[in-house]
């Protein structure tokens, strides 16, 4: 009788135990198509538990909440989650604690602008935290009086690169990375300068590094042409460049800029205006920024692309023939 007891009283014991082991250790099968599911910023260990189970992740959640409680209550990780073939509880644990989630990232492209960031923003939806972004027209100064960007616009300072979030993150928060990071890079680069430069201050930098960037110039040719548009500055001619009138159409521009186009009334007109445009038009990356700052030691004050080669003169009587050379090539080619 006593035999029979302990035996049964083992199985007590034992079966609680076999029960935990089997639901955390036997793997499921996914389908083939596996499962995503996404652990958003701030989500507490009980909400995180909730969406594992609702994707068919956790079969058995309270035994998982069990083994993280045992575990010393470890942080579940925010991130994207992809899962696959044969899974345990356990694995699925042990991946959240050590936050081993599919990479997301924002990635800015130089020579963007800032509704073309705005844009990519909204394609990571809803994975990011689009709340409080501005999305109209004056978004540039909001966000410069949200404390992301500086001169009342936010257009132009945030630095192209790839920025790594996790679900739940908010727009803002990444868009603030990125300026300060172009904050960091454009001090940094302004302090070492080439000297006698006609800019007076950062600010000034940045708005024609937009400009050089705009350009389309390879990265060898940036700092010629970045010192063909300082040469033009220190004789106060107008910069006269094209991207500053296609900035300046904004949605009006056509693919292609007619003689009624170059005549367009704004400040951005380089072609009326001498001097800066207000704002940059564009996002500058690093080899734009540093053309600007450290130009090529040239004299010259016009340029034309032919393909990827570029001709620079110093008078316009040089230009005038440099530009009857490309048409008469480009006719050979084009019979």
């Amino acid at each position: 009788m006593r035999r029979i007891f302990l035996s049964f009283l083992l199985v007590i014991i034992l079966a609680p135990l076999g029960y935990f082991a089997f639901s955390m250790y036997w793997p499921q099968t996914l389908p083939k198509t596996g499962k995503q599911v996404p652990i958003r910023l701030g989500s507490g260990t009980l909400e995180s538990i909730q969406a594992l189970h609702r994707a068919g992740i956790l079969p058995y959640p309270q035994m998982f909440r069990l083994a993280w409680m045992l575990a010393g209550h470890p942080i579940l990780q925010a991130g994207l989650y992809d899962f696959q073939g044969r899974v345990s509880q356990e694995q699925v644990l042990e991946r959240l604690r050590n936050g081993q989630s599919t990479p997301l990232n924002l990635v800015i492209i130089p020579g963007w602008t800032l509704a073309m960031v705005l844009q990519e923003l909204h394609s990571h939806a809803p994975y990011v935290n689009l709340h409080t972004l501005p999305a109209d027209a004056q978004a540039a100064r909001q966000l410069a009086d949200l404390g992301i960007g500086a001169h009342d616009s936010a257009e132009g300072w945030l630095f192209p690169d790839s920025y790594r979030y996790v679900p739940g993150t908010t727009a803002l928060s990444i868009l603030k990375r990125a300026y300060q990071r172009m904050q960091a890079n454009l001090r940094h680069l302004w302090s070492q300068r080439a000297p006698g430069l006609p800019l007076q201050n950062p600010y000034q930098a940045l708005i024609l590094a937009s400009i050089v960037q705009k350009e389309g110039a390879p990265p060898a040719q940036q700092a010629h042409i970045a010192a063909v548009f300082l040469n033009r500055l220190r004789k106060g001619m107008p910069l006269q460049s094209d991207p500053t009138v296609i900035y300046a159409l904004g949605k009006h521009y056509q693919g292609h800029l007619t003689a009624q186009d170059m005549q367009v009334a704004s400040p951005f007109n380089t072609y009326l205006h001498a001097g800066l445009p207000p704002t940059p038009i564009s996002m500058p990356g690093m080899s734009s920024l540093q053309a600007v700052l450290h130009p090529s030691n040239s004299q010259d004050l016009y340029f034309i692309a032919q393909a990827n080669t570029y001709h620079y003169s110093s008078t316009y009587a040089q230009h005038i023939r440099q530009i009857k050379q490309y048409l008469q090539a480009t006719a050979r080619v084009a019979s």
